[in-house]
C-alpha cells in the first residue's frame, strides 16, 4: 500500500487561515479557569463556562490558542456553540517536530486533549452535542494513542446526544478512533463542514436523520500515519476501518467527502429499529470518492424508492452491492480505477440484490496490476443494471497495466439489464447469461487497436 501513501510524506500543510478573534460577548474559558499548559485538568473550567453560557440562554464559549487537557468529557449544552481559533482545519505536518520525528505532533492553536475511555468504543462520547450545538475551529487529540502499537478503543470524539442541528465545523481530528457519531441519536438538520480525520475504526456515522443533514468537504485520511503506511495503525484501518457508515437519512446531501486508505470506504446501511427497509437511507454524493479502499463502496440497503446518487466521484476499490440491497443506486461522470487486489472475486464491480444499479458516462479503468486476479470486472449475480454511455479502458494495449479482465459478466438471475452505447478500447466481451429481458446495442470495441481504421499509412 506503500505506493500511493507515500504521495502524503511529502506534503506541507496549508497556511492556517487568519485566527479567529473572541467574538463580542462570549465567554473566555480562560476566565472561568483554564490554563491550557497541557498539563493542567481544564474539564471542570470548560463544562463551567459551558453551563454558565447556556443558563443566560446560549451563545459562544471561546478557547484561545491553547493545549487543554480533558480528563473525563464535555457536554455543549442547547444552543451553545464551544469555539477555537481555526476558521478552516488545519493540517497535522505542519506541527511535527523535524528533530523528532516519532514525537506527538507539536499542535498549534486550540488543541483538546482527549484521555477517557480507553479500552471502551462505547463509552460517553468526548464532546456530546445537545440540540442546536456546534463545535467550531479546534483540534482534537489523543496523546495516548499510539502510532507503533495496534490501535486502543475509545469512545466517539463527538457525539449528538439531543435531537436534531448539531453542527461540527472547521475541526481537525488526529487520531480518533471514531470519530463523529450522528447516527446514535436523532440528528436532522446536523450539518458537518471541514472536518479533517484520520479515524483509525469509524469516520462518520450517520443514522435517524429525517430532514437533510449535509456533510460538506471531510476528509477522512491517514496523515498521522502518512510517513509509516505499513504500521500497525495501517494494517488495522485497512481490515476493520469504516469511513462513513451511512444508515436512515432523508436527502442527505454529500458534497467534496472523500476516504482513502480503509477497509470500507462508503458503507450504506440499514438501521434495523426502523425495520428493514423504513430504516435506510437517501444519500446524494457529490465530486467525492474512495481511493484505495478494499470495498470503496458497501451496499447492504438503501431506500427503495430513492436509494443512492454518486456524481462526478472517483472510486478506487471493490464496489459491493449486497442481495439485501431494494434501492437504486446511480453513478453518474464516475471514475472507476478498479479493486485495489481482485482478492475479493472481481477486477472491479459485484451486484446483487434487486436494486437497479446504473452506471452513466462513466470511465472503467482497472489500474492495479493485482487486480488481473480477478477475471470480470462488472459482475451482476442478480438484480436490475444499466451500464450507458461508459468507456472501458482496458485492453491488450493498456500501457502499465497487465490486466485485461471480461468487461461484463450477467449471471441467470439478472432480472433486467441495458448496456447501451458504450466504447470497448479492447473487446467488448459481454458474458451473457441472464434469463431476464436484456438489451445489448450500439456498442463499439477494439477503439485502441493498430493500426487505427483510415490512418494514413
Amino acid at each position: 500500500m506503500t505506493f500511493r501513501l507515500a504521495c502524503f510524506i511529502g506534503i506541507t500543510a496549508t497556511a492556517c487561515a487568519p485566527l479567529a478573534a473572541q467574538a463580542p460577548g462570549a465567554l473566555n474559558v480562560r476566565d472561568f479557569g483554564a490554563v491550557g499548559d497541557g498539563q493542567a485538568d481544564d474539564t471542570a473550567a470548560f463544562q463551567s463556562t459551558l453551563d454558565q453560557c447556556a443558563a443566560a440562554g446560549g451563545g459562544i464559549v471561546y478557547a484561545p490558542t491553547g493545549r487543554y487537557r480533558i480528563a473525563t468529557h464535555l457536554t455543549i449544552p442547547r444552543a451553545v456553540t464551544l469555539e477555537g481559533v481555526f476558521t478552516a482545519p488545519p493540517t497535522v505536518n505542519a506541527y511535527h517536530d523535524p528533530a523528532d520525528p516519532a514525537a506527538a505532533p507539536l499542535l498549534g492553536g486550540t488543541v483538546l486533549l482527549a484521555e477517557e475511555g480507553a479500552g471502551d468504543e462505547n463509552g460517553p462520547a468526548f464532546i456530546g452535542l445537545d440540540t442546536n450545538a456546534t463545535l467550531n475551529g479546534v483540534t482534537i487529540f489523543y496523546p495516548r494513542q499510539t502510532k507503533t502499537n495496534p490501535p486502543v478503543a475509545y469512545p466517539w470524539a463527538v457525539k449528538c446526544i439531543g435531537a436534531d442541528n448539531c453542527a461540527v465545523i472547521d475541526v481537525l481530528m488526529v487520531n480518533p478512533y471514531q470519530a463523529v457519531d450522528f447516527g446514535s441519536a436523532p440528528s436532522g438538520r446536523h450539518m458537518i463542514r471541514n472536518l479533517y480525520a484520520q479515524a483509525l475504526r469509524r469516520g462518520v456515522y450517520i443514522d435517524r436523520c429525517l430532514d437533510v443533514g449535509r456533510v460538506e468537504n471531510v476528509h477522512i485520511w491517514p496523515f498521522w500515519t502518512a510517513a509509516d503506511a505499513d504500521s500497525p495503525v495501517a494494517t488495522f484501518m485497512l481490515e476493520q476501518g469504516e469511513a462513513f457508515i451511512l444508515g436512515r437519512s432523508d436527502w442527505e446531501l454529500m458534497t467534496n467527502c472523500f476516504a482513502i486508505a480503509y477497509n470500507t470506504g462508503f458503507r450504506f446501511t440499514a438501521n434495523p429499529d426502523q425495520g428493514p427497509h423504513g430504516g435506510a437511507g437517501n444519500y446524494m454524493i457529490t465530486g467525492g470518492g474512495a481511493d484505495m479502499c478494499r470495498s470503496a463502496l458497501l451496499v447492504e440497503q438503501t431506500q427503495g424508492h430513492s436509494g443512492v446518487s454518486f456524481a462526478n466521484c472517483q472510486i478506487f476499490g471493490d464496489v459491493v452491492v449486497r442481495e439485501t440491497n431494494t434501492g437504486p443506486i446511480r453513478f453518474t461522470g464516475c471514475g472507476f480505477f478498479g479493486s485495489v487486489d481482485g482478492a475479493r472475486g472481481t477486477a472491479l464491480a459485484r451486484l446483487a440484490g434487486p436494486g437497479r444499479v446504473s452506471f452513466e458516462n462513466c470511465s472503467l479503468y482497472c489500474i492495479h496490476p493485482q487486480s488481473r486476479n480477478a477475471p470480470m470486472m462488472i459482475h451482476a449475480e442478480s438484480g436490475r443494471l444499466s451500464i450507458q454511455n461508459c468507456v472501458f479502458i482496458n485492453s491488450r494495449n493498456t500501457e502499465g497495466v497487465n490486466s485485461n479482465p471480461v468487461p461484463i459478466v450477467l449471471e441467470p438471475d439478472v432480472r433486467s439489464a441495458v448496456i447501451l452505447g458504450n466504447e470497448f478500447y479492447g473487446e467488448a466481451r459481454i458474458d451473457n447469461r441472464a434469463r431476464g429481458r436484456v438489451v445489448i446495442e450500439h456498442n463499439i470495441q477494439r477503439t485502441d487497436e493498430e493500426p487505427f481504421p483510415g490512418e494514413r499509412d
